[in-house]
């Protein structure tokens, strides 16, 4: 084109119009032309290995992390806070109460042996008529009869409470804690203080109960031992076994008379801990 218009520079402003004509259609074309294609990406294997790798977490990350734990999740649960299972909950329950028919099984059983104990010290007092001498004899051999229920029934109610706490064990169960001794604000928990003394007191009765069954039970079979070797010599066997028994019971003595000791030492200690604490002495009335 240039090489046209130098070759017709002669013509002046004749030759202008047919050169116009003759550019725009190239400046048309020019303007059209579409711009060059990039080139598409193409996926490697390489790529998708990395694209596959687990990006490093950043500090930002972190906090974006624990902003949207705290937006979404509930706060976790703090110690004691934790909601025990319906089935959990149902078993302490019934443990509570197995333990509490258990007990009162075997202090009616305990009174039972007792009260015969009474009944034979009674028929052997000398100067009763014998009105009153068969009246207690029909009385001891009722109170022998109702020593046998109250004993079966003492025991199945302790084998019902194994069974709930073995049950429990294998479960990981925990049994239902009692209130502590101080409230959340620090001062003294007088419900704990009165939840004890009662539980003190009632293991100091149990105990002293024990004390004198286990002690009638020394004197009665060594009564016995004295009368079976009295008759020649007795029976070595019985005797043996006889021996055997007093042993146990007075094991059992020991035992009760321990713990009629730690009973007093504790509820002592208690009282102490309690005045300390600034627990009016009127709580544990």
């Amino acid at each position: 084109m240039i090489s046209f218009l130098r070759q017709h520079r002669i013509l002046g402003g004749r030759v202008a119009p047919l050169v116009v004509v003759l550019l725009l259609p190239c400046v048309a074309v020019a303007q059209q032309r579409p711009a060059a294609s990039k080139k598409t990406p193409s996926l490697t294997t390489e790529d998708t290995i990395k694209v596959s790798q687990p990006r490093s977490p950043t500090e930002s990350d972190a906090v974006a992390g624990k902003t949207n734990d705290a937006d979404n999740l509930s706060s976790p649960p703090k110690p004691g806070d934790a909601t025990v299972s319906a089935e959990e909950q149902s078993w302490r329950e019934q443990v509570v109460n197995a333990r509490a028919r258990a007990k009162a099984a075997e202090r009616a059983a305990e009174e039972g042996e007792l009260r015969i104990t009474a009944l034979r010290n009674q028929l052997s007092v000398s100067g009763q008529t014998p009105q009153s001498r068969n009246q207690t004899a029909a009385e001891l051999n009722d109170a022998g009869r109702r020593l046998i229920e109250l004993r079966a029934a003492a025991k199945a109610a302790a084998d019902e409470l194994a069974g709930l706490l073995e049950s429990g064990r294998l479960k990981k169960y925990v049994e239902t804690q009692g209130p502590g001794p101080t409230l959340e604000n620090g001062s003294a928990n007088y419900d704990y203080y009165k939840s004890r003394h009662a539980a003190l007191n009632e293991a100091l009765e149990e105990a002293e109960r024990r004390v004198q069954l286990y002690d009638n039970r020394v004197r009665d079979v060594s009564q016995r031992i004295l009368q079976t070797g009295g008759k020649n010599g007795g029976d070595n066997f019985y005797l043996a076994h006889l021996q055997e028994e007093r042993q146990e019971a007075q094991k059992q003595l020991d035992e009760a008379r321990a713990a009629s000791a730690k009973a007093r030492t504790d509820l002592e200690k208690l009282i102490e801990e309690a005045r300390r604490a600034g627990v009016p002495p009127g709580v544990f009335r």
